[in-house]
């Protein structure tokens, strides 16, 4: 800032270029992937490429296989493992780690976990399904009043859902559907490549502005499929946060400079450029930073008891019993 304020550059060009604009907020709504990957361990640099070329939020695979026993990790992602029945099923979670969630539930071939988003707590799970056996119905009747998306290879087959087929399985699955008022969020083309079948798909309270598409990628028996959904997870607020040190210290080194301005300036032109500089300087001290590390400061009554206890924060709140404080 010294050597910028020291050049030779106007007053009003140093202004524009310590200006900053305040960060636009973005908002990101949920995106999965889901992806039978036939067995994990033969899979991994599938799993890989489809997380770096589409960063899903959460991305959920099913008929995990041995790997179930190994720690695989996948960068930026927390990774959540549930066996299976047999030694072709289970299940993985992963979500970015910016995300929060927690496990609420497990069960073979199962999880579930609640994901904080902007407005609510929803919950997401994954679910596999082996070939001839039924959904858990029962398991599944535990979130049937609440918001949830569970999403996986459920093994079943219907015609109402785009299969060429029915199977016992998507009978079930459509009567449990019928009769609970819960409904699907189905990709319109097969997701099996050994057979013309739409049975990798979600179930939900509420299908509403849920879209799919079907990725022609990967080297396993089924597709991966990409659902976006209209949930907005990560409305990013930022706040300025100056460093008011470095402003002080500046306006003292250069109090002198302004001083002789005064004198040389009428008070039009003084105050407006002091204003600008003042706004100028006020943004090279200040950097925007997310609303997440936004911490309030200590009220007086606060401060005077740390110097008081030596500055330990710990102690300062344990003993904060005595003090009658409103703020």
């Amino acid at each position: 800032m010294i050597n910028e304020w020291n050049s030779r550059t106007s007053l009003s060009l140093l202004c524009k270029n310590w200006k900053k604009d305040r960060p636009k907020s973005e908002k990101q709504n949920l995106t999965l992937l889901i992806y039978n990957v036939e067995g994990l361990n033969t899979h991994v640099a599938d799993v890989d490429l489809l997380i770096a070329n589409h960063q899903p939020n959460i991305c959920i695979l099913t008929e995990i296989g041995a790997a179930i026993r190994k720690q695989i990790k996948f960068p930026n992602y927390n990774t959540i493992a549930q066996h299976g029945t047999n030694a072709f099923g289970g299940v993985i979670i992963l979500y970015q780690q910016h995300l929060k969630c927690k496990i609420i539930d497990t069960e073979a071939n199962f999880l579930m976990i609640e994901l904080t988003t902007n407005s609510e707590a929803i919950n997401i799970g994954a679910i596999y399904v082996p070939p001839n056996t039924l959904p858990p119905f029962t398991l599944l009747a535990k979130y049937h009043n609440k918001p949830f998306y569970i999403f996986g290879d459920f093994n079943a087959k219907h015609t109402d859902w785009g299969c060429k087929t029915t199977n016992t399985s998507g009978s079930h699955l459509r009567n449990w559907l019928e009769s609970t008022g819960n409904v699907m969020i189905t990709p319109t083309k097969s997701t099996s490549k050994r057979s013309n079948a739409i049975i990798d798909f979600g179930i939900t309270h509420n299908a509403s502005d849920w879209t799919s598409e079907v990725l022609n990628e990967g080297t396993s028996d089924h597709f991966p499929i990409i659902f976006q959904s209209s949930i907005a997870i990560n409305d990013e607020n930022v706040f300025r946060k100056t460093n008011w040190k470095l402003f002080n210290f500046f306006l003292y080194l250069v109090h002198e400079y302004w001083m002789s301005l005064v004198y040389n300036l009428d008070e039009q032109t003084f105050f407006s450029l002091f204003s600008s500089f003042l706004s100028a300087l006020w943004d090279k001290c200040s950097e925007y930073v997310s609303a997440t590390r936004y911490r309030k400061p200590w009220p007086p009554e606060l401060l005077l008891l740390a110097k008081a206890s030596g500055g330990n924060p710990e102690r300062d709140i344990v003993n904060l019993g005595h003090l009658n404080c409103s703020y």
